[in-house]
């Protein structure tokens, strides 16, 4: 049976992953920072038209959208490393609602302590 390697992110302090003990090269600030909003919005949609407001706040080019697909395919092929090309992926997923992340909560850091509040609140 093959072992999948555990995926994790870091969005507390400098932007982080990993995926078993290798840490994985995020590439370009803008790819790092669609990321970073994934991450945040985890298992929710992001539309595009947000997703192009926030890497471009100073007025996107019209090739924007061109760049979005090129730095999600770039994600999905990290975060995903045997995943085919132009295959749909388990973890960054495109819908009529925008773009999705899966991660599981013990895989951000955030989501963690997220939830470490809400268990000491109970």
């Amino acid at each position: 049976m093959e072992h999948e390697e555990s995926l994790r992110f870091e969005i507390l302090g400098p932007l982080r992953a990993t995926l078993g003990p290798s840490e994985l090269d995020l590439g370009f600030p803008q790819q790092r920072a669609l990321l970073a909003l994934l991450l945040v919005r985890a298992g929710r949609p992001v539309p595009a038209g947000e997703i192009v407001a926030v890497l471009w706040s100073e007025g996107a080019a019209p090739s924007a959208m061109n760049v979005v697909r090129r730095y999600v395919g770039s994600l999905r092929r990290l975060l995903e490393p045997g995943l085919p090309p132009r295959a749909p992926g388990r973890r960054l997923s495109r819908g009529a609602d925008g773009y999705r992340l899966e991660a599981a909560e013990d895989e951000v850091d955030s989501a963690q302590i997220q939830g470490s509040d809400q268990a000491g609140q109970a």
